[in-house]
């Protein structure tokens, strides 16, 4: 049962919850989850927890929603990780391109199921989280949300407009491996507004683990691309 009371947010204790009964067995790869009408009545909250609490075991490829279905444990599937070795900002000058960012919003915030799992902290501990949008000759194109560990709070102080690379060689930062996994997702209304296209276009979404160069976790990022603009050169 989640409680009121406590300083984690109903939705996190549910996920909590979700987690224990995935890692026991209680449902397996595959298994349907309860309905959020079940849910609701059994954490005896509201469907908007429910869905805030499902939404993020998608996130972190725990689950999978299937219109007229239902929510289903997600079964193992096959990966393939990238290494992304120059910024964004470098990579548009080499192709003649004029970069530039706009920051919509740095805060702090309690980390994501998958932003616990990497960054190794915990999930009433509160991690700076950074959403940018990136554009190309003006034009908006990438859609950002960068989650840091607790070692980058200091990128609250700064000018993060720029090249996020060049500010973390300032301090000292020597990036190292980078795991970079890439699938297609669907703009939901934000994402729409901000890269001006139709809500449930075609994105191209990349996730991007970032480590030092000791191996440390230092950031995960996710990135949305809009598909009509861009080219890519594998």
């Amino acid at each position: 049962m989640v409680k009121s009371a406590s300083a984690v947010p109903l939705y996190k204790q549910i996920v909590r919850d979700l987690m224990d009964q995935i890692e026991t067995g209680e449902f397996k790869e595959g298994d349907k989850l309860p309905t959020e009408a079940e849910l609701m009545e059994r954490f005896d909250v509201s469907r908007i927890t429910v869905r805030a609490a499902i939404k993020e075991l998608e996130d972190a490829d725990i689950v999978e929603r299937t219109r007229g279905k239902g929510t289903f444990v997600t079964m193992k599937r096959d990966s393939y990780a990238a290494d992304d070795r120059e910024s964004y900002t470098h990579s548009c000058t080499l192709s003649d391109k004029k970069p530039s960012t706009k920051v919509l919003e740095t805060s702090w915030v309690y980390p994501s199921l998958k932003d616990m799992r990497f960054l190794g902290v915990r999930e009433d501990e509160n991690i700076l989280q950074t959403r940018r949008l990136r554009l190309v000759d003006g034009v908006p194109t990438v859609l950002e949300t960068n989650s840091y560990a607790p070692s980058l709070a200091f990128l609250d102080h700064e000018d993060l407009s720029g090249s996020l690379f060049e500010i973390l060689e300032r301090h000292g930062i020597t990036l190292g491996s980078n795991e970079r996994t890439l699938q297609v997702c669907f703009a939901n209304a934000y994402e729409a507004d901000c890269l001006n296209v139709e809500e449930g276009a075609a994105l191209l979404l990349f996730i991007d683990k970032r480590c030092d160069i000791t191996g440390d976790p230092i950031f995960l990022s996710r990135q949305v691309y809009c598909t009509e603009r861009l080219k890519f050169y594998l």
